[in-house]
């Protein structure tokens, strides 16, 4: 209500297309961490519906595709990604908690008082890093609720801020990933999907999310 959404039947599909479409990209996504010769087995898991190896980054991409294409499927025009603000980051911060205690996602070797043993050495517990941050994200979100200008600028705020967190942790992680020069893959994306999203929040008229 808060939000001003007007009840509709089509809105109970939104999370669905959302959910699918997560679940797609969260493993298309792993591309950005294997070289180009694993490409093909990682497509293989995939259409096998293969559990292991997924990311967040992917599983945004592939959710926010999701809604956009139901929402098309169910005749919906409007904004509806603030709905998913807040909880996008707590859901990440939560997320975060379970690698670390799974072990995966980890850090960079590290001797400082912080350091954690997982995967053979002492690492940066850089799981819990990125949930500190995400929590911090959603403390954010939720005191500038209320001032944004659009539907959907929450949203894009949001991506933004996890794509800001994205940048600046993953020098730190330790399991592999793809580099392109200085920069991971991860990072590169991240870049290019703030640009277009400062982009969309600059546009006159409101955009989907």
């Amino acid at each position: 209500r808060r939000l001003g959404y007007t009840a509709r039947p089509g809105y109970r599909w939104i999370a669905v297309g959302a959910l699918l479409g997560a679940v797609v990209g969260s493993k298309l996504g792993m591309l950005l961490y294997v070289q180009p010769a694993a490409w093909g087995s990682l497509l293989r898991d995939a259409l096998a519906l293969e559990t292991s190896g997924k990311t967040v980054i992917g599983a945004l991409a592939g959710g926010y595709a999701g809604v956009e294409l139901t929402k098309r499927l169910v005749g919906i025009q409007e904004s509806t990604g603030d709905a998913f603000a807040l909880a996008l980051p707590l859901s990440f911060a939560i997320g975060r908690v379970g690698c670390f205690l799974a072990g995966c996602c980890y850090g960079v070797p590290s001797s400082g008082p912080l350091a954690t043993h997982i995967a053979g050495f002492d690492r940066h517990p850089v799981q819990l890093y990125e949930a500190a941050l995400d929590v911090g994200l959603a403390v954010i979100l939720y005191a500038q609720r209320n001032r944004v200008r659009r539907q959907g600028d929450l949203f894009k705020l949001c991506l933004i801020g996890y794509g800001v967190i994205r940048i600046a942790i993953d020098p730190w992680r330790g399991d592999p990933r793809v580099w392109l020069g200085p920069l991971s893959a991860t990072q590169l994306v991240c870049m290019v999907a703030i640009a277009a999203l400062i982009l969309a929040l600059r546009r006159p008229q409101a955009a989907h999310a």
